[in-house]
């Protein structure tokens, strides 16, 4: 197996390092070049079959890395011990500042992220939970678990993570040999959390998509199909007679109880459904107001906040993380700007995100004309990772995206594989998707 380093200063490659890779590495070599051929067959596969991500005007095939990155069964348990804990804290802060009316934080950070909802204060959510979904996303350093962001508002990503599994499976049976493969869970978690919130044995459940042009529609249809629920364009939604309804193609009007909205706008594209969530007519997941949580300059305080609230967070390391609004950060940043990821508050989907070269003084500009709506997170050399690209093997950047469903952390876990050289590893930006094993 010949690899093409993306840097020549990457010094931690995890497929190399972990002897848990070493079966795999020989099933590949198994192979020789017939891989390569495979892999097109793959990804050819998945686009007929309409793995697609939605950007730039256009859809786009979902590049599919067909070599299955490998977490041990206790490493993938000491990060679902830690990730549910967290959801505990950020849930725990949603409900101090919205039910409690405080701010254990510093006030403007609130204030001003533009998913603060004011009209949340003084309610309290179906069973008190506001984080029914989050998505975390997660590097290795040299194997350790580092965690980069949190992801509450409507994280998306599970779907890619069951296909890049399926089909890894369905055309590369062979790279399993030697492994006891964990099964993969997640949709079954989504389930159990919406008909937990509904109130009731028989919930009607609507997912709220804005429409085959969203980026994640794929994901939207895959998610209904899998879980028989109703999937639903925001005209379809109706609030009438105290009670919502939605437009069915068989039944016509019926009442809705739980709508797991994949959409942000609630205000603009379904008039009167945030007054009828507010009025206890229908719960709405993630509860409206969560990107309080969900803002870069929130993450700084999480550790004071897991303290505050008596809650342990162990085995991830939070990465430092400077808010820029602080003069000494700033200046800190302005000083070194190579050092740092520059990343915009309420920025999503690698948007507003800049790795500083030399010769980038663009995004500085930026940070020096609002530095108060700006962190600056430490530039991590993170683990690589063996991909398949064309006829080459090539040492990556990837990344892992969890899935936690309240208190439960999905098996089904996403690794994202940035384009060559690249440590950005959204969708949005190019990069591939890469199945993930848990090896009991």
């Amino acid at each position: 197996m010949k690899i093409r380093k993306v840097n020549k200063d990457v010094t931690y490659n995890e497929f190399l390092h972990d002897p848990i890779y070493t079966k795999l590495i020989d099933n590949v070599e198994r192979l020789g070049k017939d891989i390569f051929d495979i892999s097109k067959r793959v990804n050819l596969q998945a686009y007929f079959e309409g793995f697609t991500f939605y950007t730039y005007l256009k859809y786009r095939g979902t590049p599919i890395d067909i070599i299955p990155r490998l977490l041990s069964l206790s490493f993938f348990n000491k990060i679902s011990d830690y990730l549910i804990a967290r959801n505990y804290v950020l849930n725990r802060f949603i409900k101090e500042v919205y039910e409690e009316k405080n701010s254990p934080i510093p006030d403007w950070i609130i204030k001003t992220n533009p998913y603060y909802r004011p009209e949340m204060i003084g309610f309290t959510p179906p069973k008190g939970i506001y984080t029914h979904v989050y998505g975390a996303d997660i590097v290795r350093v040299s194997g350790n678990p580092y965690i980069l962001e949190d992801n509450l508002r409507i994280p998306s990503g599970i779907s890619y993570a069951y296909k890049a599994f399926e089909y890894t499976q369905r055309f590369l049976s062979i790279l399993s040999e030697g492994y006891k493969i964990l099964d993969i869970y997640g949709l079954e978690y989504l389930n159990e959390i919406l008909r937990y919130v509904s109130g009731t044995k028989d919930p009607v459940i609507v997912l709220l998509t804005e429409g085959t042009y969203n980026s994640a529609y794929f994901e939207h249809k895959f998610i209904s199909d899998k879980l028989g629920i109703i999937l639903a364009e925001p005209n379809d939604i109706k609030v009438k007679d105290g009670e919502v309804v939605v437009d069915t193609v068989d039944q016509g009007e019926v009442h809705v109880d739980v709508i797991y909205r994949r959409i942000e706008d609630l205000d603009y594209l379904t008039p009167g459904l945030m007054k009828a969530y507010l009025r206890g007519w229908v719960t709405l997941v993630n509860a409206p107001g969560t990107g309080i949580a969900d803002d870069k300059a929130s993450f700084v305080w999480v550790p004071y906040l897991a303290e505050r609230y008596g809650i342990k967070m162990e085995g991830v390391i939070q990465p430092l993380t400077l808010c820029l609004y602080e003069k000494e950060n700033l200046e800190k940043v302005l000083n070194y700007p190579t050092r740092y990821v520059i990343k915009k508050r309420e920025g999503y989907g690698g948007i507003g995100l800049a790795i500083v070269k030399d010769d980038n003084i663009n995004v500085i500009k930026e940070v020096l004309k609002e530095y108060e709506n700006f962190i600056a997170q430490e530039v991590l050399d993170f683990d690589t990772v063996i991909s398949v690209i064309g006829d080459s093997f090539y040492e990556t950047y990837a990344d892992l995206r969890f899935f936690v469903y309240y208190d439960k952390v999905a098996t089904a876990i996403l690794s994202r594989v940035g384009i060559l050289g690249s440590r950005v590893t959204n969708n949005s930006s190019g990069g591939m998707v890469k199945p993930v094993w848990i090896i009991e």
